[in-house]
């Protein structure tokens, strides 16, 4: 690389490339934190579903839907997977009939708890060369880059929560 740094895993030509960078860094933390949570008996996608629920409390699958920026048959299909574990409940809503209300269970919360413990471990072995202030800059920047492509994910409207902020 034209600083003088030698990266092994791959030629420098693409080790230029920050698009490349960014995804090849994507990729290791999609495996490994998949690999972690599975411990819990969770994809990330349904790990993701329980953190919302937990941030959110009682909101509706279609609610759900928008704040996570997934499409409904892949809404479905997660909160099927979660149900059928016993970590989420769907009850009817008291406000729509037609719609329901989804519910962490006791369960899904002790799960979401052991969760957070191996996406945390996850995390810090992935930021590892970075300080703290290193670790908040980049997430800054990556926020920045989601929001201004617009693929973080779009509220629900009338219907959505507020999003809370952590």
């Amino acid at each position: 690389m034209g600083d003088g740094r030698r990266i092994p895993f791959f030629h420098e030509a693409l080790a230029r490339n920050t698009g490349f960078l960014i995804s090849r860094m994507g990729i290791v933390a999609q495996k490994r934190f998949s690999e972690r949570i599975a411990a819990v008996g969770v994809t990330p996608r349904g790990w993701g579903a329980l953190n919302v629920l937990d941030a959110e409390g009682v909101i509706t699958q279609h609610a759900l839907c928008r704040c996570m920026g997934m499409d409904p048959s892949s809404m479905v299909a997660t909160i099927d997977e979660l149900e059928a574990k016993g970590l989420v409940e769907r009850r009817r809503n008291p406000n729509d009939r037609r719609a329901h209300a989804l519910h962490v269970t006791t369960e899904g919360r002790k799960t979401l708890s052991d969760g957070r413990k191996l996406a945390r471990s996850a995390q810090d072995e992935l930021l590892a060369p970075l300080d703290t202030t290193e670790r908040a800059q980049l997430h800054e920047l990556l926020l920045r880059l989601i929001v201004q492509t617009g693929e973080a994910g779009e509220s629900a409207g009338e219907d959505a929560p507020a999003h809370k902020q952590a």
